[in-house]
């Protein structure tokens, strides 16, 4: 604006002494009054609606006074400055039509015409002249406003946040870096919303994104005073508070978070604070340290959760276990109880009766018994074994059982030894209650498969039977405790067949397949060859 300024007043000083040179004007004192008038007017700008009009007036008696009509682009420069930024096109239009007629009038006094067609051409020629400037000056001013407009959007758009109407994260980290170099005492909180993910999940994205509205507004509500709000990542905002150094405001800022902002949003939340200059004195310290507290923040949440679900799930096991062991128990209980009830009626004599006592008492004892070595902490000896020597005492344990039900063990062992970590009593118990459930699943003239093979890391032992295959809707129920298909059976064995394994590192799985039968593949961690010393666990 200045040197549009200029260039008016360089060139009405350039008419004025043009005038005066040629000798034209006719008052030399009355063009200098015109002259600074005209610059006077110039310097109110559009403050006032009768400035453009005085300019006129003082343009039209400079012309008249210079007696030139070199004064005719003064004329369009200050009617195309007039009416640039004029709203109103009534007005810019009466002013150009003023124009116009102020310049004919001058030109008619000063040349005069002798006739009157001549008069109106060149009328006609000016209104001519001064429309074209006002249309040419209100298409550009259009065009540049247009121009402005779309830049502004533009440069909105780039530092706001589209969905929520707050600062985006770029423009985030340019005004924090902005008050850290105005050494503005400040704090910085990271804010993430915990339950919009799940929320996205099971309710849709829209209602993730009227949440992200919502907490959009009440963050401009509850942190009123901030520097500034950005939506700092998809479901994360920053703000940014001012702090005075004498007066702690974490506290406050603290309770609007802790309780205010989630009853008002309905979800979780975390969030993570940093102050400056007490915690960091750049930008990137700060974040670094506000990302920090925020993931020790979440962490500590999915702690306190993971604990939670963990609590459930315990009581949940043992009320499962409870009620099994109430259920096997009572079926025994009852047994002796009604045997109880008959010898009485027959003078207590329960000879007839006593074996079968004895063997309900009997299955109670072993029910309890498993039922603790199942449920209860025990010390495990581990030491070094091989795993071939353990099969093959296995396999001598139960080659005579097998051959009382008609069954033959296959064993194919590897070559190299296979030295595990291992407490020996317990894989024996293993190995046996697997090749008994195998002996005691098939019919006569049953085949039992024993492979034991290793790669680099681990021993793997395949026990395979003949039988008639397990159902797979009851496939996934084998490990379960107090789980059987037998009519005397514990349903016990196979759970602390799987407890065994885990508490050596290993892992069970099983496969079957109706009428073809059923594969157990164990697998435990090698020995390294450089760790041969025994060690005790106690799980």
């Amino acid at each position: 604006m200045v040197v549009i300024n200029w260039i008016f007043y360089v060139y009405a000083l350039v008419f004025c002494l043009y005038t005066t040179i040629l000798h034209t004007a006719f008052n030399i004192p009355l063009l200098v009054a015109a002259l600074v008038l005209y610059i006077i007017s110039l310097r109110f700008q559009m403050q006032h609606a009768a400035i453009p009009w005085l300019r006129l007036l003082f343009i039209g008696f400079l012309h008249y006074i210079g007696h030139s009509n070199l004064c005719l682009p003064l004329y369009i420069l200050t009617l195309s400055f007039d009416i640039y930024k004029d709203e109103s096109r009534k007005k810019s239009w009466v002013l150009a039509a003023a124009y116009a007629l102020i310049y004919i009038c001058n030109v008619y006094l000063i040349i005069g015409f002798s006739s009157k067609n001549l008069l109106w051409i060149y009328a006609l020629n000016s209104i001519l002249d001064f429309t074209a400037v006002a249309l040419f000056t209100r298409a550009v001013y259009s065009t540049i406003r247009q121009a402005d407009s779309l830049r502004n959007e533009r440069y909105l758009y780039a530092q706001k946040d589209s969905l929520t109407g707050l600062y985006n994260y770029e423009e985030s980290h340019r005004r924090l870096e902005q008050y850290i170099q105005q050494k503005q005492s400040l704090v910085l909180i990271l804010i993430d919303c915990t339950d919009l993910k799940a929320m996205n999940t099971t309710r849709g994205f829209q209602a993730g994104n009227f949440i992200l509205k919502q907490m959009a507004d009440l963050l401009q509500i509850l942190f009123k005073d901030s520097l500034f709000i950005a939506r700092y990542g998809g479901d994360e905002f920053a703000v940014v508070m001012p702090i005075n150094p004498d007066h702690d405001s974490t506290a406050s800022f603290k309770q609007k978070l802790d309780s205010e902002l989630p009853k008002l949003t309905g979800i979780q939340i975390t969030y993570g604070m940093a102050s400056y200059p007490l915690e960091g004195l750049t930008k990137d310290d700060l974040i670094l340290l506000a990302e920090h507290n925020l993931f020790m923040k979440k962490r500590e949440s999915w702690l306190k959760r993971e604990e939670h679900m963990l609590r459930s799930e315990k009581l949940r096991v043992v009320g499962e276990l409870a009620s099994g062991m109430a259920h096997e128990i009572r079926n025994p209980l009852t047994t002796v109880k009604g045997f109880l009830q008959i010898s009485k009626a027959n003078g207590y004599n329960i000879e007839n009766w006593y074996a079968m006592i004895m063997d309900e008492i009997d299955r109670m004892s072993d029910l309890t018994a498993e039922f603790l070595q199942f449920s209860k902490p025990h010390r495990i000896d581990f030491q070094v074994d091989s795993l071939h020597e353990c099969v093959l005492k296995v396999i001598a344990l139960m080659e005579s059982e097998a051959t009382r039900f008609g069954h033959e063990i296959h064993y194919q062992e590897w070559i190299d030894p296979i030295l595990v970590w291992m407490d020996q009593d317990k894989m024996i118990q293993l190995l046996l209650n697997i090749i008994k459930n195998a002996c005691e699943a098939m019919v006569e003239n049953g085949t039992i498969h024993m492979q034991l093979s290793r790669d680099p890391k681990n021993a793997t032992l395949i026990i395979a039977d003949n039988g008639p295959g397990i159902p797979s809707e009851q496939l996934e129920k084998i490990f379960h405790p107090f789980f059987t298909t037998k009519a005397a059976g514990t349903g016990l064995g196979l759970s602390i067949c799987y407890k065994i394994v885990q508490d050596h590192q290993g892992t069970l799985e099983v496969e079957s397949e109706l009428g073809k039968g059923t594969r157990f593949i164990i697998t435990f961690p090698l020995v390294e060859e450089h760790s041969q010393n025994e060690k005790t666990a106690f799980l």
